[in-house]
Order: C-alpha cells, then structure tokens, then sequence
C-alpha cells in the first residue's frame, strides 16, 4: 500500500510539470503582446456544445478540451483490443510501406484509425508543443483533486484527465517518427506545424518525454497501435448497440444499402456454383444413394433460398434504424438550435 501511494504521489508530481522542456516551434513572444502570441498556437475557432463557432480567446481551457475529446472511444476503452494490439503504432514509413494513404482529421477520435487504404492522422497541434500551454491548461496545480482512493487507485482530476490524452497524443507522434525519414514524412504530409523542427531537436524532445516510462501518465487509448475502423464499428453495434457504428461512412441509405447488398450478392453467386455443383452430384450413381449428400443437399437448398433473404431484411431493417437515429439526432440539433435563435427574428418557434 505504501508503494502504491509513493508511486501515486511520483504520478501526480509528474503531472504538475510539462514533460518536455525544449522549444521546437521557436517562436518569438512579444510581451505586449503575450496574449495574441499564445492565441497563435491555437486553432481559429472551434465548435461549441450549442454548436456555435467560438474564437478561443478567452476560451482557451475548453478549446484544449474540445481538441481532446476521446470521449467515444472512453466508452469501448476496454474492447479496444480488437481494434488495434497493446503495442506502439508503426512508424510513418511503414504505412506508406503498407500502401496506405495518410488522410489528415482533426478529429481526435479518428487520430491513428486505419480502413483499407488509408489512416487517418490528427496533425500535431502547435499549442501541445509550448511548454507554457502545459504548464497553464494541462498540469495539475498544487492543490489539485488528484488523490489515492480507499483501494489505493488514482482519483484523476480534470486537468489530469487532459493532461494524460495530452501525453498519450504525443507519445502516438513518438511511435510514428521513429527515423528521420518518419520526419521527412511527417513535414511532407503537413502532420507537424514546423518546417524547421530539425532532427536533433525531435530526438531531444523524444529523450525528455521519457517513453520507456510513460505508461501510468498516458491515457490507455495510447496504449494500443492503429484502430481498425471496421472493428470500431461493430464494437459501437454490438456492445454500445449504436447503429450508426464508430464513424458514419454512409451519408445515403442509399449507399449504405449498396455497400451491404455487394456481399450478399457475391455469397449468394457462389451458393449458386455450390448447388450446381450438388445438382451434377446427385446425377451421378454414388452420389445420388448416399443418404448423407442428400441430406447436405437438401439442407443448402433451403438455406440458398432463405438465407439471401434474411440477410437482405436484416440490412434492410438496419437501414431503417440508421434511417430513424440520424432523424432523431437531427431533430435534436435542430431544437436546440431553435431554441438557441429563439431571441433572434425569424427563428423563433410560433
């Protein structure tokens, strides 16, 4: 018990003090003008709960908030071993290797997530390189929440909470600029927000990050290497029984329906070679006395008959329940936006 709380105790310290001390944007600070400096690292606006387009001056600890957001995947936290192995995700290099197109999100949801063809990469935000950022927005102060609970387990606060998908985030950039061709890459692909970062100054950043050890101070989404999208989605059908899945890659029912029906059609093309195949058997003289092919035969003959079918209501049925949750999200949306014009002329409900 006693370790436990040293080693609690050693977190927390930890969490208290930005991780790196290097300065790879190099930009120059005016101190007249200290506050546009650190809006400089930020994005132009973001998105708020009322969905409205919010500069982050001023805003600055929910904008940190809102870049990241791992809320979905905090869900399924532990069922993201089918998705992706508890190992680093490989280097940059390697997904071009694996012929995999970088496709840039800003989503951070979607950072190291793979479909076939492509990954999808948050690119390395400005404000997470400034030492100053972490020190203000994501350590915790001296008389922070954070505290051992009755079983000696961490009782994370907010700015922890940050502070650990903050880490977690660079450490994924860690795994992925391995080699200085990954940093090449990285610049080629507009992952990093410097053209200037040289490759002694990564590798410094690396050594002060201290990976080896960076385990209890990262989010365990970090922990594991790319997420198969795919994989994410039935993790979201089956156990948070959303049937829009992790990522909406249908925007139509349309193609929704076309997407699944392929499958369908192709299974039941080679049923069809199947029951060919069983028709010519039963031709035959051996085949045609042997109880055992009969009974085979007779059974695929039912299935290739109601086995198309059923598949095709069950996409069909899906469809609709896709159909009738993205109808009550919008519905939502659209109330509350209602309500949010409700002052303005023109918008409010009669």
């Amino acid at each position: 018990m006693a370790q436990t709380k040293a080693l609690a105790g050693s977190n927390v310290s930890r969490s208290r003090l930005a991780p790196f001390s290097i300065q790879l944007l190099k930009y120059h600070q005016n101190p007249d003008h200290e506050n546009s400096s650190l809006l400089s690292l930020f994005p132009a606006s973001y998105c708020s709960d009322s969905y409205d387009l919010v500069s982050p001056d001023g805003h600055l600890a929910t904008c940190i908030m809102k870049e990241l957001d791992i809320e979905r995947l905090s869900r399924i936290q532990r069922w993201l071993w089918v998705a992706g192995s508890p190992v680093p995700a490989r280097p940059l290099h390697s997904q071009i290797w694996k012929d995999r197109e970088i496709v840039i999100t800003e989503d951070m949801h979607m950072h190291l997530v793979w479909t076939t063809g492509k990954i999808f990469i948050k690119p390395l935000p400005r404000f997470l390189l400034e030492p100053a950022v972490w020190t203000d927005f994501l350590c915790c102060s001296e008389n922070c929440d954070c505290s051992a609970g009755a079983d000696g387990e961490m009782q994370d606060c907010e700015q922890r909470k940050l502070h650990k998908v903050a880490l977690g985030f660079l450490y994924s950039y860690a795994a992925l600029i391995r080699h200085e061709s990954d940093l090449l890459l990285a610049k080629e692909r507009y992952l990093l927000p410097n053209d200037n970062i040289r490759w002694y100054d990564w590798t410094t950043f690396i050594r002060q990050l201290d990976t080896e050890h960076i385990y209890p101070d990262i989010n365990p989404r970090f922990y594991h290497k790319e997420l198969q999208l795919s994989r994410l989605d039935y993790i979201y059908y089956f156990i948070q029984g959303n049937p829009a899945g992790f990522a909406r890659r249908w925007h139509r029912s349309s193609t929704f329906l076309k997407a699944n029906l392929g499958w369908i059609t192709a299974t039941t093309v080679y049923i069809v070679v199947v029951l060919t195949s069983m028709q010519v058997g039963l031709a035959t003289e051996a085949l045609g006395r042997d109880h055992a092919f009969q009974s085979a035969s007779y059974g695929l003959t039912i299935f290739s008959i109601l086995g198309p079918l059923i598949c095709a209501g069950l996409v069909v049925v899906l469809s609709v329940c896709i159909l009738v949750y993205d109808a009550s999200q919008i519905l939502v949306k659209v109330n509350r936006r209602l309500d949010h014009f409700g002052g303005q002329p023109g918008y409010g409900r009669n």
